[in-house]
């Protein structure tokens, strides 16, 4: 049951809903924006995020709906929003909050990159809070995986400038910038 809208990007949207056979609260993600998009890009996001399943430092897949239309997935719904959420309502964080949410950025990144998946698209909006505040990695949808050849443009402001060029190959280093 579709409860609230929550966001939406390039892609679509996102809204929070309760699943009605577990009472639940999840985020759902719609592919709203279908017509020229490159359908094998929004089901390697899905392929990703079922690589992650079982890292704590990245939003946790529930479902897919590809033969829907619009198309979506469930995900979870972490009720402290985004990173960008919270840096807007408060607009600062002190310097222990700041090093303990570095530290679990960097985790993150650690464990995605050592099983080969690469962001590409880590800026404030796709880092969610969850419960005790910590941060999840979220919108695998520009990621690639180590050996994919295939450029990844990022968010301008965000991306690393080397990412802008379309030649270049994605890289580790793109995410720790």
């Amino acid at each position: 049951e579709i409860e609230r809208f929550l966001g939406s990007g390039a892609y679509g949207e996102v809204w929070m809903a309760t699943d009605g056979n577990t009472g639940r609260r999840v985020a759902i993600k719609f592919y709203t924006h279908r017509g020229g998009v490159d359908w094998s890009l929004l089901s390697r996001e899905v392929e990703k995020l079922v690589f992650l399943s079982t890292d704590r430092y990245v939003v946790q897949l529930l479902d897919v709906g590809w033969d829907s239309n619009p198309p979506y997935y469930v995900m979870d719904y972490l009720e402290h929003g985004s990173l960008d959420d919270r840096l807007q309502r408060t607009g600062s964080f002190t310097v222990p909050e700041t090093i303990d949410l570095f530290y679990e950025l960097a985790n993150g990144l650690l464990h995605a990159h050592a099983k080969g998946v690469l962001h590409c698209d880590l800026k404030p909006a796709n880092v969610l809070l969850d419960q005790d505040g910590k941060p999840r990695l979220a919108d695998f949808g520009q990621s690639r995986l180590r050996h994919e050849q295939t450029p990844s443009l990022g968010t301008l402001f965000f991306m690393a400038p080397e990412q802008a060029d379309l030649a270049a190959v994605p890289d580790a280093r793109w995410d720790v910038y």
